[in-house]
């Protein structure tokens, strides 16, 4: 599971991307479109919710300040929510006057979104769900209860077939309209793959733009694993990306109390990045497009933090599992760089065992100042199949250097790649 195209490698370097949930809902400060299938405590009606887009007019909406943000922030690539599982197209499209061209807006808000963007580097992803709750035609085969369409119900599996076919068409829509689209983050399946017919959709999104990477949500076809609101205690071994909310929901809400610390997200991230993933961390812009004070407070911590010790996130992969531990904290590794991660205070040298190679340079990452070491190699005969062995430990010393407050990096760099495992002589 993971694409091929040489053009789609980055993802499995970025390690940091920024989600937006941003659409009608925004101005109830509801989440995005489930209220529409709320059994309990419905907060909103279908038919008031969907007169919401007339409402709609992000006044401030400046997505050149979005793409800033999000590059400041460090990310790497960026998702928006093109359409929700309400079925609002913030996109001009030809299937539906529910779109943001012909509602409330009067505006296309994808195409000044994908074109700041580029404008600052930053690799474009679109959110857009298979299920369509606006749509009458989805309502014609029956699906779970919990995704069940809000519209009357009626079983005519043609009638599904055309809105099948809309749904086509929007992804056309979006790969030729716009320019490069790196990648398309589905959601919500509800069927299988045969009934989404995911090897052909794939097969017409690549024929349009073959360096697309597509997340699991298309049955079937994906090519990286998308774990939602957490980081699995045993991660993917291929690609993978935890989406996960600032507060406690994807679309915007104004209430503070909720939202995660910053310590809280850089641990996450670097949980995220030690387990060889990304994180897509969330931001539900107001009705207004602008974002909200404490996710940009939020943004800017790991922003800074990036700036002096990315090096140690970007484009790293994670050690090896049977490798035993060596260092008391958490570890990634880029070519022949392995990454030590202090969140406390260390009291003595660091030590780290067990790992092979020809030491060539141990630098503190935010300074870039070389660091004292001493390396020691032990040898011992074990007894048994295991043999005669061999112990290495290197000590580090980090007194006289200035310790970040989250989390000082050290970066021990190797003549060839280190050897992960113990060595027999």
């Amino acid at each position: 599971m993971k694409a091929f195209h040489p053009e789609a490698q980055w993802f499995d370097e970025a390690r940091f991307g920024i989600f937006i949930h941003w659409g009608p809902y925004s101005l109830r400060e509801i989440e995005a479109s489930w209220p529409l299938v709320a059994q309990d405590n419905r907060v909103i009606s279908v038919e008031d919710y969907e007169a919401l887009a007339d409402e709609f007019n992000p006044e401030n909406y400046d997505p050149k300040t979005w793409a800033h943000a999000a590059k400041e922030a460090g990310a790497q690539y960026v998702v928006l929510t093109a359409k929700h599982h309400d079925g609002f197209c913030l996109f001009d499209t030809k299937t539906t006057d529910y779109n943001a061209v012909q509602r409330g807006p009067k505006r296309d808000l994808i195409a000044p979104y994908v074109e700041a963007l580029h404008e600052v580097g930053l690799k474009v992803g679109l959110y857009f769900t298979t299920i369509d709750w606006h749509d009458p035609d989805f309502a014609t085969i029956p699906i779970a209860a919990n995704i069940q369409s809000p519209k009357p119900n009626v079983y005519d599996p043609l009638r599904w077939w055309d809105f099948h076919k809309r749904f086509v068409e929007q992804l056309r829509e979006l790969l030729t309209n716009y320019g490069r689209i790196d990648l398309f983050w589905f959601d919500v399946p509800g069927f299988g793959a045969d009934r989404w017919r995911s090897s052909e959709v794939k097969q017409m999104m690549l024929n349009l733009q073959p360096h697309l990477i597509i997340n699991d949500r298309l049955p079937g076809v994906g090519d990286y694993e998308t774990p939602e609101q957490f980081v699995p205690l045993h991660p993917p071994e291929e690609w993978w990306e935890t989406c996960m909310t600032m507060n406690h929901q994807w679309g915007y809400h104004s209430d503070t109390s909720t939202y995660k610390s910053p310590v809280t997200l850089l641990n996450t991230l670097l949980e995220v990045a030690t387990k060889g993933g990304n994180l897509l961390l969330n931001v539900g812009p107001r009705p207004d497009g602008t974002w909200p004070e404490p996710a940009l407070e939020r943004l800017k911590v790991v922003g800074s933090w990036l700036a002096h010790s990315g090096e140690s996130i970007y484009c790293t992969k994670r050690t090896p599992e049977h490798y035993p531990p060596s260092f008391y904290g958490p570890m990634t590794v880029k070519d022949n760089t392995v990454y030590l991660h202090m969140r406390d205070i260390p009291r003595l040298p660091i030590e780290v065992r067990e790992l092979g190679g020809n030491v060539q340079n141990v630098r503190h990452v935010k300074s870039g100042n070389p660091l004292q070491y001493n390396l020691e190699v032990t040898h011992g005969f074990s007894g048994g199949s295991n043999g005669n062995y061999q112990v290495s430990r290197l000590w580090i010393d980090l007194s006289g250097v200035d310790l970040d407050d989250w989390n000082t990096v050290v970066a021990i760099e190797f003549e060839d790649k280190p050897v992960w495992q113990l060595q027999k002589r």
